[in-house]
C-alpha cells in the first residue's frame, strides 16, 4: 500500500516516473503537471540523472526532453551525508527485512529521507519496507 497523494510540498521523483512521463503515460503526466503547478519542491538525485542519461540509444531530442523535466526541480548531489544514510538503509534492509537493497535505490531513498520528501515512484516494491521507518511513497498509478 502506498500513500495516496500525501500531504507534502516536497517530492523526490524516481527514474521510472520520468520515463513514463516521456512515454506519455497519462496518469504519470498528470501527476507531474500537478506537482509542478502546485508549486511543490521537486527533487531528483544525481543517481536518477545518471540512470536517465546512460541509455546508449538516446536521441538528442530525448536528451533535451529529459533535461527539460529535470530543470523543473533541483538535482541533489550524492554527498557524504546521503552516502552514509544509504549505507544505513541498505544495512537495515538486510538485517531487519532480509532484503538486498540496490545501492542506487538506497541512495534515492536516502535522499528522500534527508530532504523530508515523498518518494514518487511506480517501483513501490523496492522501497515499501522503508515505510515502517518513515519513508512516504506515492505511486501515481494507484491514485
Amino acid at each position: 500500500m502506498t500513500d495516496q497523494e500525501p500531504a507534502s510540498d516536497k517530492y523526490l521523483v524516481d527514474t521510472n516516473i520520468i520515463i513514463y512521463t516521456l512515454k506519455g503515460v497519462d496518469m504519470i503526466v498528470k501527476a507531474m503537471e500537478k506537482l509542478e503547478n502546485d508549486n511543490n519542491e521537486i527533487f531528483y538525485s544525481t543517481i536518477i540523472e545518471a540512470e536517465l542519461f546512460s541509455f546508449h540509444e538516446l536521441t538528442q531530442e530525448q536528451r533535451i526532453k529529459i533535461r527539460g523535466i529535470l530543470d523543473i526541480g533541483e538535482i541533489i548531489d550524492v554527498d557524504s551525508e546521503v552516502a552514509l544514510k544509504a549505507a544505513e538503509l541498505r544495512s537495515l534492509s538486510r538485517k531487519i527485512y532480509n532484503r538486498k537493497m540496490k545501492l542506487p535505490d538506497a541512495i534515492i531513498a536516502a535522499t528522500a529521507f534527508l530532504y523530508s520528501a515523498v518518494l514518487v515512484t511506480c517501483n513501490v516494491d523496492d522501497f515499501k519496507h522503508l515505510r515502517n521507518h518513515g519513508l512516504h511513497i506515492w505511486n501515481p498509478l494507484e491514485t
